[in-house]
């Protein structure tokens, strides 16, 4: 497009100012410059979809802990998932989180604000349910229930556990899981999972030795405690007494509240990871 330089001419009486410039301007610019500025829009419309391909292995997950029960988990693809979401009166704050797909292991307040969890591209999935869901573009996601007291559910009905495998990494979320008596269909389950987030504050939940017992049995190569310390609603037991049935070799105290696992990290034998909660509003 040949570019024409404009030529200014003093106002004076008798004199008028060329108007070719003007010409091109409205016949050759403006129409250009709308164009481009509508392509722009019509790119803002489209989302960029989530990648079919799973997480690169060597990338691994990262893992941030919102308080309580609540985990976001991202691959090297963006691909996130946010599991059980709670509500401003626990005591942890408000979330704000995005993500592909959001698992609610059972339907308590402290476990199910789903609302709080927005799309991170375009549409969101939703589980909250036994068998086995394809969620965020090829991720598979198992649940199975278990009683979330030592009376079978009597008390506190049953909570789901989910399995998932990301980043080359296989992933189980215990829930609020209530007994360390479990059966051989819910051990076959959880089999020996290289993640295991773990409910340890008791009272509702598992206690630390029954957390500490379950761990014994499946032996999973990292252990994320969860849903224990003070919430508003209930005293839960300090992760403190769940930490000192580890060796101080066996506990990573994580100062942050997100950190990256890749599948070299792991060891044989169980490590205890702790973070800190985001700060949440």
């Amino acid at each position: 497009m040949k570019f024409i330089w404009p030529i200014v001419i003093p106002a004076k009486a008798g004199i008028q100012a060329p108007n070719f410039f003007l010409k091109s301007v409205f016949k050759t610019w403006i129409p250009a410059f709308a164009g481009m500025s509508f392509t722009f829009l019509l790119c803002g419309c489209f989302h960029k979809p989530i990648p079919n391909q799973a997480g690169n292995p060597d990338w691994g997950v990262e893992i941030t802990w919102h308080g309580h029960s609540c985990f976001t988990i991202k691959d090297s693809v963006n691909r996130t998932v946010v599991i059980d979401p709670f509500d401003e009166t626990v005591g942890y704050g408000r979330l704000h989180l995005k993500a592909d797909a959001v698992l609610v292991t059972h339907n308590h307040f402290d476990h199910n604000r789903v609302q709080a969890v927005k799309a991170r591209v375009k549409n969101i999935d939703l589980v909250e349910s036994t068998g086995t869901l394809t969620v965020a573009s090829g991720l598979d996601v198992s649940g199975i229930l278990a009683p979330h007291d030592e009376q079978g559910g009597e008390i506190n009905g049953f909570t789901r556990i989910y399995s998932f495998i990301m980043g080359g990494l296989r992933l189980v979320h215990l829930g609020d899981l209530g007994t360390s008596a479990i059966s051989p269909e819910i051990l076959g389950f959880i089999g020996r999972p290289d993640v295991l987030f773990i409910p340890v504050g008791g009272f509702t939940t598992l206690d630390a030795l029954q957390a500490k017992k379950v761990i014994d049995i499946v032996k999973p190569r990292v252990v994320i405690p969860m849903h224990f310390g003070d919430i508003r609603f209930y005293k839960l037991a300090p992760l403190s007494d769940f930490t000192k049935l580890f060796s101080n070799s066996a506990v990573i105290d994580w100062d942050d509240s997100h950190f990256r696992l890749r599948r070299g990290d792991l060891q044989e034998t169980p490590v205890v990871y702790t973070l800190i909660p985001t700060r949440n509003e």
